[in-house]
């Protein structure tokens, strides 16, 4: 018995002694944390009309959420909000929501779709009666070839001001029209068979275009002489109403120089769908190419067979590499189904701006309050040469946010292309043929599109889906 109280007594004194020494040891309170720097983004997204699909609003909605899950991850002092305005895809309301999300919801940035919409917005930025800040812009359905050019003219010296864009303020996650002209301009010659032999004297294209598509109609005669060296010209047409569109056929397939040999539509989605839909219905038999609008999912269940046989250009659903596979993988997981085409542009757009927001918000290691002139410059920095790779997933934006906090270059490899931008905030995707079988999109061909190459010839596939990564390496 002595013993067993001996052994008790020597385990009660070293208890005693144990005891204290963890009170001493245990940690004191933290300080509690700072709260997390919000950064609001702001996306400008039809959300009602024909022309859209909900896909868009939901791809940036994964882009936010992939991004926010990453920043708590590694514990960066950032979070983010989406404020959406609702466009319409009129350019009135557009500017409306773009005033308020800037005036009122404070937003830092600016997410925009069509090239209508996306003037009036980068217009604020160059608008001297303007007294609200200016923010960068990502667009990812604008593609106007007036956009960069500082050669373009208008008599609206803020429209002027807004597609020439000197104080580079648009990002575009797109196609310049000019691109998609030489593409549909060589489909167009070759449906209307004028490299055969036998083909007539003179080659007459008709385009039907609505008012945001007029710089690819007005890019399509001028790339014409560069692709047919015979007699050739072209017919325009433009949509007077949306509810005209059906009479207005009779004066496109009966113009002032004939009936043309092939027809192109180039409009939003709305606007070419009815297009479809009523030039089916008239039983004209002229063959059609259709611009990158036409190509969704759900146009195509809601014209039903007419759209069979139909060919057009567009650009790919997501990159044809693992970053685009990612952005797929993911998008199905959240929403269970495939997304339509620039939904992808839509994610990137949104993540880019967030990406830049994480670069630019680590001054010496600490996150800081953003300006839009602080994301515009942080823009220039998610592109580095010699910068990490970084994919779009949770992952990889957890690595973007260690690596920004070291102050180490990344390289966003995006969902809709992984080149990244030119110094005038150019992309150069390439772009696809395509054509409705059986009531579904099916991809024929593909073309490089680049400055190097304005002409767009086409290439195997494995090659374009390349040539932008190619490019923004020289660049």
């Amino acid at each position: 018995m002595a013993s067993v109280f001996t052994r008790l007594g020597k385990t009660t004194v070293l208890l005693g002694l144990i005891v204290p020494a963890l009170a001493f040891a245990a940690p004191r309170h933290k300080k509690p944390e700072a709260p997390p720097v919000v950064v609001r983004i702001g996306a400008l997204v039809d959300q009602s009309s024909s022309s859209t699909s909900p896909d868009f609003k939901d791809a940036v909605a994964l882009a936010a959420t992939q991004m926010n899950k990453a920043m708590a991850r590694a514990h960066a002092p950032l979070r983010f909000e989406i404020v959406y305005g609702d466009t319409k895809s009129d350019p009135a309301q557009t500017l409306t929501e773009a005033k308020r999300l800037l005036g009122q919801e404070h937003v830092q940035a600016l997410v925009s779709d069509a090239s209508i919409d996306t003037v009036k917005v980068n217009g604020l930025n160059y608008d001297p009666a303007s007294t609200l800040p200016k923010v960068p812009v990502t667009c990812f359905q604008c593609s106007s070839s007036f956009f960069h050019d500082p050669t373009v003219t208008d008599p609206d010296p803020v429209v002027q001001a807004a597609e020439r864009d000197a104080g580079h303020w648009l990002f575009r996650v797109f196609y310049n029209a000019r691109f998609e002209a030489a593409v549909i301009t060589r489909l167009a010659i070759e449906k209307a068979g004028a490299n055969k032999a036998g083909f007539g004297s003179r080659l007459l294209i008709g385009v039907f275009a609505d008012a945001g598509h007029r710089s690819i109609a007005e890019a399509i005669p001028k790339v014409l002489p560069e692709l047919y060296k015979g007699p050739a010209k072209v017919d325009l047409h433009y949509v007077t109403t949306t509810a005209n569109i059906g009479p207005d056929w009779s004066s496109v397939v009966n113009g002032p120089e004939g009936t043309p040999n092939v027809l192109v539509v180039a409009m939003l989605p709305g606007h070419s769908t009815e297009a479809i839909r009523t030039y089916r219905a008239a039983g004209y038999k002229l063959p059609i190419v259709s611009n990158n609008s036409f190509r969704r999912d759900y146009i195509l269940k809601q014209i039903g067979p007419g759209a069979n046989g139909l060919e057009g250009s567009s650009v790919l659903t997501a990159d044809r590499s693992r970053n685009g596979a990612d952005f797929m993988r993911a998008f199905h997981v959240a929403y269970h189904h495939r997304p339509e085409v620039t939904a992808s542009g839509a994610y990137d757009s949104a993540a880019t701006l967030m990406l830049a927001a994480v670069v630019a918000s680590h001054g010496g290691g600490g996150a800081k309050a953003l300006t839009g002139a602080d994301i515009r410059q942080g823009l220039s920095g998610i592109d580095a040469s010699d910068g990490r790779t970084i994919m779009p997933t949770i992952a990889g934006f957890t690595l973007a946010a260690k690596l920004a906090r070291a102050g180490r270059p990344i390289a966003y490899h995006g969902a809709y292309i992984a080149g990244g931008w030119d110094a005038n905030g150019e992309m150069y995707p390439p772009l696809v043929r395509w054509v409705v079988e059986h009531g579904r999109f099916v991809e024929r061909e593909m073309y490089a599109c680049t400055p190097a190459q304005p002409l767009c010839p086409p290439v195997p596939m494995h090659k374009a889906a390349r040539h932008a990564k190619t490019h923004a390496a020289a660049k």
